[in-house]
């Protein structure tokens, strides 16, 4: 243990002569003690006992273990200038540059460390002295961001100005709109009581025209129910003859013999297959009635005629409507009963007598019955029509039903109504349905007009009292503006104070990465962007944005440290220093050490490194 103690004197010793011939100077200078901070020189003389007191006071050793390459202090203040103490710390002169202080860790580690540009830390390994170097770069760097500060500075105070007059500008916006708000207010306000008093004049009128309209369908209703009960009559004779037709039709189409090959009942087969194929709805309702007899057919047409009273005849409208469906129906009966009965006089006229086919002899005899059965019931139709007058009926109901149409579009009665200043209005009636279309477009105008002027009015006392604008107003100019960066896949958009964007390169979509929440920090230079699309599986999307002295706002850089949360750092004239007009030093915006060096060479000012995505 002695002889090992007695070694690293030796080797203590040895550095000592080291940095005294280093640093040309004797043994009793601060530079004879190898990485000691100049500024703690007085505490690194021996006492009155030629002991060193350890900084922490803790303890006190023999001044010759100062640098032994042993740690004998437990805040490791008596190894300046090695490695042995964990918690060291190393000072580097650094002379043309800028002093620095490391970590004893860092000492005589076989690395020439950029911190220490003078290689004081190295004295196993020879490292040149590249401070001149590294201090010309540092000045260059420092008058930059000098540079990039006067000019930022310079653009701030430009923001300012511009926000006065932009503050001076929405000021007196706000009170013209406001001016404005007051007098559409008081306008709609009149033009709403114009307008409710022509619609109480207008709904008076309408009840009248509906009341009239009522007292013609109470008084039409008989005339209506009877026309329609004909109508009913017919429709049952008519819907059975079509039947009769289709049941021959198919009746040949089914039963014929196809060797007589026989052209006028291929004709037929062919034309009637067409017709069932187009109205399949026929065949099937006569196939469904096909083995009714007389009495059961008329059976069913009574519960039908039952029926059709109990859901048509208690309304004039419904009726009305019963009445329109039958006469289509009546129409579209009488043109199918016309082109069957074409196919079967056709087959009548034209088939082959000579050939002996039972199914077409049988439908053409059936055809003579048919026509018989029809005359009869044609006959018996007209006798019932004129027997309740149906053509005085249906032209009553067409007079009716035009009366009251007339009275749903009639124009509106001139009528007298108190105006403000006890004058009559004896306007025409179509004076009048002008007047009241020309006050509901009035009144829908200064609505309008109003909810904008009260919208504007609002945004606009948000934005001059609620919002914070930072100091002066300085984001006042810059609202909205949006700045962007081409990141590779994604485009990424920031409009100050309102909104983030992400944008697909490949597709243009868009993913809403947040609005604008707020700032974070006194100084203005963080901006907050939440409450985004949502991730899948995830969080909603959000962005900080981070600000750094510079002249023009742009995004240096897109990160996303975790799922769904965005930083981007950016530069902007909001983050820089507040300069007196005309300029300052470059020593102004410098830290102490740095100041120091300026007189040799300016320091290097540690740039910020931009990720990139």
């Amino acid at each position: 243990m002695v002889a090992a103690r007695f070694s690293v004197l030796v080797l203590a010793a040895a550095l000592l002569l080291h940095s005294s011939n280093a640093g040309g100077a004797d043994a009793s200078s601060v530079d004879a003690i190898r990485g000691l901070d100049p500024n703690l020189a007085a505490r690194y003389k021996p006492n009155a006992a030629g002991n060193f007191v350890c900084l922490d006071g803790s303890q006190e050793i023999p001044f010759a273990l100062v640098n032994d390459d042993y740690c004998d202090c437990a805040d490791g203040s008596d190894e300046p200038g090695t490695s042995a103490c964990n918690n060291g710390v190393f000072y580097c002169a650094n002379k043309g540059h800028v002093a620095a202080r490391i970590p004893a860790a860092k000492v005589n580690d076989g690395v020439c460390d950029y911190e220490c540009c003078d290689g004081s830390d190295e004295y196993s390994i020879e490292c040149p002295n590249r401070c001149g170097e590294v201090g010309r770069r540092a000045h260059e760097e420092a008058e930059r961001r000098t540079r990039t500060a006067m000019r930022g500075s310079s653009r701030r105070r430009e923001l300012v100005r511009e926000a006065r007059g932009l503050r001076q500008a929405k000021q007196d916006e706000l009170e013209s709109k406001q001016r404005s708000l007051a007098r559409a207010e008081t306008e709609f306000a009149a033009a709403e009581e114009r307008k409710n008093v022509l619609e109480a004049r207008e709904s008076a009128q309408v009840q009248a025209r509906e009341g009239r309209r009522a007292a013609l369908r109470d008084a039409h209703l008989p005339d209506l129910v009877a026309y329609r009960r004909v109508l009913g009559l017919e429709l049952h004779r008519l819907r059975a003859h079509r039947d009769a037709l289709v049941l021959l039709l198919r009746s040949v189409r089914e039963g014929h013999n196809p060797e007589f090959n026989d052209a006028a009942v291929a004709r037929l087969v062919a034309e009637y297959a067409l017709f069932a194929e187009s109205a399949p709805h026929v065949e099937a309702a006569a196939l469904e009635h096909a083995d009714e007899g007389s009495k059961a057919r008329a059976e069913r047409e009574a519960r039908m005629d039952r029926d059709d009273a109990a859901s048509d005849d208690s309304a004039f409208d419904a009726c009305r409507t019963a009445v329109d469906l039958r006469v289509a129906e009546r129409t579209t009966l009488a043109d199918d009963i016309d082109v069957l009965g074409r196919m079967l006089v056709a087959l009548r006229d034209d088939y082959n007598q000579n050939y002996h086919d039972l199914a077409v002899k049988a439908a053409v005899v059936g055809y003579a019955e048919f026509e018989l059965d029809r005359a009869r019931d044609l006959a018996s139709i007209s006798a019932q029509a004129d027997e309740v007058g149906a053509d005085g009926l249906s032209q009553r109901v067409a007079d009716a039903t035009a009366a009251i149409d007339a009275e749903e579009t009639a124009p509106y009665e001139a009528a007298a109504i108190e105006e403000q200043g006890g004058e009559e209005d004896n306007d025409s009636s179509g004076d009048f349905a002008k007047e009241l279309a020309d006050a509901r477009s009035a009144f829908w105008a200064l609505q309008s007009e109003k909810n904008t002027l009260a919208n504007d009015v609002s945004s606009l006392r948000e934005l001059l009292y609620d919002r914070d604008l930072g100091p002066d107003d300085m984001y006042l100019p810059a609202m909205d503006q949006c700045v962007s960066l081409d990141a590779g896949e994604y485009t990424y958009e920031i409009c100050l104070l309102d909104r983030a964007t992400q944008i697909s390169n490949k597709d243009n979509s868009r993913q809403n990465l947040g609005s604008f929440t707020g700032f974070d920090g006194a100084d203005y230079a963080v901006q907050k962007y939440q409450n985004g699309a949502k991730c899948w599986n995830g969080p909603e999307r959000s962005l900080t944005a981070l600000f750094e002295c510079g002249e023009e706002t742009r995004i240096l850089s897109i990160v996303e440290p975790e799922k769904c949360e965005y930083v981007a750092k950016m530069a902007g004239p909001f983050a820089c220093a507040v300069l007196e007009e005309g300029g300052a030093e470059s020593s102004d915006l410098l830290g102490d050490d740095e100041q120091k060096a300026v007189g040799e060479q300016p320091p290097i000012i540690n740039r910020v490194e931009h990720d990139e995505l």
